[in-house]
């Protein structure tokens, strides 16, 4: 049976799988893996190997909506059994999280609906076996913790402009609130994607699976207290230490 949004059926991937965001990524990732490109769904799919390793990589689309639907679609083609690892962006929210900087989550606030739906308000806690892989990848590759790579609580959100900059949304003074109270208790990013991960690998592994999952983002938006702005850091090290974390476990 094919899975409708991949176009491909279940136990077509290894189970060792990336999760970019975007399209572009993937395209990145598959330079690095060999192997073919899958372009037969509505995202796109690359298979291949690393140091020895199967590996694929698919694009998740923004935003937990998206993300939903592709990743329970990856989960039942590697049959509910594997390792799966966002390698994504975020912005930031210290002042010390730099463009160009990596965050390794080890927990996630929901602040959307989508995983609420899957498994209400149970905690979203990365598989630690993942989160020190990549914080182990990271450093092998030159990375400091605490100066260019940070572990420690992210955000996920429903909404991009209107959460990041609060004067485009309905209610431009509890936007601020939000972001001024995220960045007082200390979350050290925002983004869109890993609470559905962490919500759909947990929801899957409490019914029979084995998923480990865990994700790596690399800052592209400054510290939201200087405006809202992306800048277009290099991806490649956020996609080899991904790659090399993925190999080891």
């Amino acid at each position: 049976m094919r899975l409708y949004h991949l176009g491909i059926s279940r136990g077509d991937l290894p189970s060792r799988v990336i999760l970019p965001g975007s399209r572009k990524r993937v395209q990145l990732i598959s330079k690095l893996i060999g192997g073919d490109l899958i372009d037969e769904g509505r995202q796109l799919i690359a298979v291949g190997s690393y140091r020895g390793k199967e590996v694929a990589a698919v694009d998740t689309g923004m935003g937990p909506s998206s993300a939903s639907i592709v990743i329970r679609e990856v989960i039942e083609a590697i049959n509910g059994e594997g390792t799966l690892i966002r390698a994504g962006t975020c912005g930031s929210l210290q002042p010390h999280v730099r463009v160009g900087h990596l965050v390794v989550s080890r927990a996630v606030m929901a602040d959307e609906q989508v995983s609420r739906r899957i498994v209400g308000d149970h905690p979203l806690i990365p598989d630690w076996s993942v989160v020190t892989a990549l914080m182990r990848a990271a450093t092998d590759m030159g990375y400091e913790e605490g100066r260019n790579l940070h572990v420690g609580v992210t955000h996920s959100k429903d909404s991009l402009y209107e959460f990041e900059d609060p004067g485009l949304s309905s209610d431009p003074e509890s936007g601020k609130k939000r972001l001024e109270f995220l960045s007082r208790i200390g979350v050290l990013a925002t983004e869109m994607e890993m609470s559905v991960l962490l919500a759909l690998t947990h929801w899957y592994n409490v019914h029979g699976s084995t998923i480990r999952a865990g994700g790596i983002l690399l800052v592209v938006s400054p510290h939201v207290r200087q405006g809202l702005r992306f800048e277009s850091p290099d991806e490649s090290d956020l996609i080899r230490v991904a790659l090399e974390a993925l190999a080891t476990i």
